[in-house]
């Protein structure tokens, strides 16, 4: 079970109506690769990096005028707070995540698990951004 300790909810996250502009300067300035889709309480996708390079700019659209849930990925991979945590931090191990967002058992977003938290809980304490 992924315990409220573990999940970060001050992580940065993106509207689905937000330019991609703002969600690569919100990358850029915090330093990550992708971020959470978030409406209201309810995750909709990620938005990545290479979604932004891939289904926008390489694709010839007019990026600086489109919004993330035109590019973002649906249905992205989440976890839940009742899932074990040896699975968790094994499904991001297999598929290379370091974090991954967390939902309620009533699907509604908290925030996000990373992997460093999973393997040494005292990195969470140390490193949130509260």
């Amino acid at each position: 079970m992924i315990t409220t300790e573990l999940i970060e909810t001050h992580f940065p996250k993106v509207s689905p109506i937000a330019l991609i502009e703002q969600a690569a300067r919100m990358m850029r300035d915090n330093h990550l690769h992708a971020l959470p889709v978030v409406d209201g309480s309810v995750l909709k996708g990620v938005i990545t990096c290479e979604d932004i390079i891939y289904r926008g700019i390489a694709s010839g659209e007019d990026w600086f005028l489109t919004h993330v849930e035109d590019f973002m990925t649906r249905d992205p991979i989440a976890v839940s707070v009742t899932d074990d945590i040896s699975d968790v931090q094994a499904l991001m191990k297999a598929g290379q995540h370091q974090w991954l967002p967390v939902v309620s058992v009533d699907k509604e977003y908290l925030g996000v698990v990373k992997l460093r938290a999973l393997e040494n809980p005292m990195f969470f304490e140390q490193n949130s951004f509260a």
